[in-house]
């Protein structure tokens, strides 16, 4: 990472700034509610000696297919033990994907891990190591904390391997309990995340390489997941809430997935919109879209309606902030039952049924193959896809990646379009698109003719395979 001048400025003034704080907390030390310096370093290398243990560094390798052909790559991020089974809790854009897991304990030893879940709408993961190994080595567990009972200007550590300088400690702040992020909400592998929770904000330093490491109050409990760090920015560090990893964390080890129920209804707070719809009182939330088959439509939903209550109970939704506990309530209601809804369209209330469906964490993120001969990667289209991207339907697959110089690229085909027929042949999925490229990857003279989608219109591409033949492109 290069670092700039004015961050080689700044930087220094965490340690300057932590200094000046234990000074003046020193200097009140008969001020009823301050802790003392000596008292605060007492607790933090008390924290230390309890979580170090249950800390890990963890190498990934994993697989991207975004410039046209397989790449692996080696990379680091951080987790932490939970429970004497050999439970390890971290970020799923650490471990969701990776194909080989290393870890190395706080004693240095280096030992295999298995995956066994992971939950990209929390970027959340767990992986294993051997049991024995938790009692050999003499690792103690850590345990989640109640983050609901967080304060802005907690006390807190990050624990972590940033830039991978394993076994690093960190001391802040919460700055803030509810942070929403609005941008950057889509993780490395192209999962959608952060919609069933709001961030704890610190000043704890969260750099690449912490991912995964625990966010840890002054009790040696884990109030947080660290995730994300600000771009550009000190002092700016986010984690994911130990009230919602608690529970994604019991079921991924129970099933090695998350299940939620599902309406495949979007929302936006309703503060902008009030005296558009003559509300008197704020009430209910902003229906933004329905997508086409999901229970929302089926139960009569429509974008613009103002969604009054949910199951008999009424919404009020006018920041983005409360969104997320919108969502999750939504994933939390019973699959298969019946859900009593009021909406008001166009200033009259209606009465509304609505039977909730179930989406699980396999069905959010598509896999992905290479087209080694041809010089391009293509992704399997989800239902989740096409209510993201807003794709006409869920056939044929999406090209993720084209390789500079090959077939595709001489052949103007380009990321992001679905090929939705491949030599003559409809591509309906994966793997028919796989079954047809193992036909003809081989065939000489090597031309072959796709139709492919980008938005509503229809073109073809054309792929030679030799770099000596004649200009290619789209055909008229």
């Amino acid at each position: 990472m290069t670092q700039h001048h004015g961050d080689a400025i700044l930087r220094p003034m965490r340690s300057s700034t932590l200094i000046a704080l234990l000074l003046a907390l020193g200097t009140t030390l008969a001020c009823p509610g301050f802790v003392g310096a000596t008292d605060l370093q007492t607790s933090i290398q008390r924290v230390e000696a309890r979580a170090l243990p249950a800390l890990v560094n963890i190498q990934p390798v994993t697989e991207s297919y975004t410039r046209g052909e397989r790449r692996k790559h080696a990379s680091v991020g951080s987790g932490f033990l939970i429970d004497p089974e050999g439970h390890i809790v971290t970020n799923y854009h650490v471990a969701g994907k990776a194909s080989q897991l290393m870890v190395t304990l706080s004693n240095k030893e280096r030992i295999e891990a298995e995956l066994v879940g992971g939950d990209p709408l929390t970027d959340l993961a767990v992986i294993r190591i051997p049991k024995e190994a938790v009692t050999d080595y003499g690792l103690t567990p850590l345990q989640f904390g109640n983050s609901a009972q967080l304060r802005a200007g907690a006390f807190v550590l990050a624990l972590g391997s940033p830039l991978d300088l394993a076994r690093t400690l960190t001391f802040g702040i919460v700055s803030n309990t509810e942070r929403y992020l609005r941008e950057g909400m889509t993780l490395p592998t192209g999962e959608r995340t952060g919609e069933f929770n709001t961030w704890i904000q610190t000043d704890a330093a969260i750099n690449p390489g912490n991912s995964g490491g625990p966010l840890v109050n002054l009790d040696g409990q884990v109030v947080g997941v660290n995730a994300r760090g600000a771009v550009l920015a000190d002092n700016i560090g986010f984690a994911i809430p130990a009230t919602t990893a608690r529970q994604v964390v019991a079921d991924l080890i129970a099933t090695g997935e998350v299940t939620r129920s599902y309406i495949g209804v979007r929302f936006q707070p309703l503060r902008d919109w009030e005296e558009l719809f003559g509300m008197e009182e704020p009430r209910g939330v902003l229906i933004s879209s329905v997508e086409q088959g999901a229970p929302g439509e089926t139960a009569g939903l429509q974008a613009g309606d103002i969604l009054l209550s949910y199951g008999g109970s009424p919404l009020l939704v006018r920041f983005e902030e409360e969104l997320p506990s919108l969502y999750q309530r939504i994933s939390e209601t019973k699959v298969g039952s019946s859900v009593a809804l009021r909406v008001l369209r166009r200033g009259q209330s209606e009465e509304l049924d609505l039977e909730v469906s179930t989406v699980s964490t396999g069905k959010l993120s598509g896999e992905r193959f290479e087209a080694e001969a041809w010089g391009f990667t293509v992704k399997e289209i989800t239902d989740q896809m096409v209510f993201d991207l807003d794709l006409v339907s869920g056939d044929g697959v999406l090209v993720e990646g084209v390789l500079t110089g090959g077939p595709a690229h001489r052949g103007r085909l380009g990321r992001g379009v679905v090929i939705e027929s491949l030599a003559g042949e409809v591509v309906t999925d994966l793997e028919s698109f796989k079954s047809r490229y193992e036909e003809l990857k081989g065939t000489k003279p090597g031309a072959v003719l796709l139709q492919v989608r980008a938005y509503e219109s229809l073109r073809y591409v054309l792929l030679q395979m030799t770099s000596d033949s004649a200009p290619t492109g789209e055909l008229p």
